[in-house]
């Protein structure tokens, strides 16, 4: 049964919760429960009740944490574009309730489904959800998951909207709420938030901040402008691939963004998160800056710029196409692992090891590649100095290139292909490969005494006796090339036995 049919069975109209809120009648149902209307019967007021059902009857802990986790964090903001926490409690049934300010009106998902908005309506809704952030973001709240739905208008007579922002349940705590710590929930290394909107930093489970919420706000203008999606992938994977990736995000319909706000769009969605706007505090001056040039003037779109050819029904539903693309964790989670350098470890939980990050491009390819055919190279001209050493001693000495790879892919904690190992041990090796011939007597008396000297114990191998043959054999030519470039490695060439 969903979890909000259970809460159903519970709450229904004329519940009375709290011995004060009588239950008018069912909203809706999320992931995890249900919302209704209900009136206070102190104040006489219609608020809004979101319950979950008990955590053994369809819901985990992780669920009940979050939902304890938004009421701490909606108590503790106090700002007109965010909803406001009036009571929660717990009923006999252990239903699991908060009461909150009832908002009448529409989602923004609803609004762009059916038209675009005007600049100036455009403006002031980007421009009041900016607020209600930065006034999170001022107590160390980030809120992870910003999309269309969880966005409330109210109008009024004038045509002019009220935002409210809702949903902080997987909202990310930087620090201490009222000198109170609340417990993280999600994972490190885990990708949280919707696909459509995650901010790229945020998709590779990496830190967020203020700037990880101004992404996602950025596609939430475009879309109030547009009308459309700026994503519209059909898969979480291609989705998340859209961010991560490092071309700028493709707007089919940015014609449709006025000229002079296109600027804005493009800081606000930048791939790198340092040359996004750093706080909502920026975005809300440059809004005002706007809506201070347009004064109520209407901001004409280029004459270039494309009709909506599809009819209006049409149009509609390619921006609900595909709108059961939910945040499957499981899946991203699976999406991290494969793609992104993530592993589960012995514990279950996920942890980022860049070292391991696989190559997904045509020139990581061929790097890797290349990293893999020279670092042999490097290998055997770095232990040929040791030609008088043990086998284990070579073998660590020869291999230190990759050492030093994998211990400073590690320390660097990043998934950027430009720390992964491959990347570093092709530097390493390079470098081995050049100082290997700073000392060039020493080089040639190793190459040309055993070169493959590594195969050895495993000569008794099919087909090994050959490769040992060539390794040798390339081993001597390119001695061969050294003395004719240093004439004076003749006398250490003629001096080694023969046999050599």
């Amino acid at each position: 049964m969903h979890p909000s049919d259970v809460v159903r069975k519970y709450v229904r109209q004329g519940t009375m919760l709290a011995e004060r809120y009588e239950v008018e009648g069912f909203i809706g149902s999320g992931a995890y429960g249900s919302i209704f209307s209900a009136i206070d019967t102190v104040s006489m007021e219609r608020v809004a009740v979101k319950a979950l059902p008990p955590t053994n009857q369809g819901v985990n802990a992780t669920a009940v944490g979050r939902f304890h986790r938004e009421m701490k964090v909606i108590s503790s903001l106090r700002h007109p574009n965010v909803i406001s926490l009036y009571d929660f409690g717990e009923t006999d049934e252990d239903i699991v309730f908060m009461v909150l300010e009832y908002v009448d009106g529409p989602t923004l998902y609803d609004l762009v489904t059916e038209n675009r908005f005007s600049v100036p309506q455009a403006l002031s809704v980007t421009r009041q959800i900016a607020e209600g952030l930065g006034a999170a973001h001022d107590l160390g709240v980030i809120h992870r998951d910003l999309k269309p739905q969880n966005i409330m208008l109210i109008e009024d007579r004038a045509g002019d909207y009220k935002v409210k922002v809702l949903d902080f349940g997987m909202a990310k705590l930087l620090q201490r709420l009222n000198d109170e710590s609340i417990i993280q929930l999600t994972r490190e290394g885990v990708a949280v938030g919707t696909p459509r909107y995650i901010a790229p930093e945020q998709a590779r489970g990496k830190e967020v901040g203020p700037y990880s919420d101004i992404y996602a706000l950025g596609l939430l203008m475009y879309e109030m402008f547009t009308g459309a999606r700026a994503v519209k992938a059909d898969s979480i994977e291609s989705a998340i691939m859209a961010h991560v990736s490092r071309d700028p995000l493709e707007l089919d319909e940015i014609e449709l963004v006025p000229e002079s706000m296109q600027p804005l769009l493009w800081k606000m969605i930048a791939k790198s998160q340092k040359r996004r706007y750093q706080t909502a505090a920026e975005v809300i001056a440059d809004i005002r800056k706007l809506e201070a040039e347009l004064d109520g003037r209407p901001v004409p779109i280029r004459s270039s710029a494309p009709k909506l050819e599809a009819p209006e029904e049409s149009r509609v539903r390619s921006i609900h196409s595909a709108e059961s693309l939910r945040l499957d964790y499981a899946r991203v989670e699976e999406y991290a692992k494969r793609k992104l350098g993530r592993r589960t470890v012995h514990d279950g939980s996920t942890r980022t090891v860049p070292w391991v990050r696989l190559p997904h491009t045509g020139g990581e390819r061929f790097e890797a590649a290349l990293c893999l055919a020279f670092a042999p190279v490097a290998f055997t001209f770095v232990s040929a100095h040791f030609f008088d050493s043990g086998y284990i001693w070579r073998l660590i000495m020869g291999s230190l290139p990759l050492v030093i790879a994998v211990v400073a892919s590690v320390l660097a904690r990043s998934d950027d292909w430009r720390w992964s190992v491959f990347r570093l041990w092709l530097i390493a090796s390079v470098v081995a490969f050049i100082g290997a011939h700073l000392v060039l007597p020493q080089l040639a008396r190793g190459l040309l005494l055993g070169a493959a000297w590594y195969l050895e114990p495993f000569d008794w191998f099919p087909g090994v006796d050959f490769v040992q043959g060539a390794i040798q054999a390339l081993a001597r030519a390119h001695v061969g090339v050294l003395v004719d470039l240093s004439p004076s490695l003749a006398d250490t060439v003629r001096n080694i036995a023969p046999s050599g």
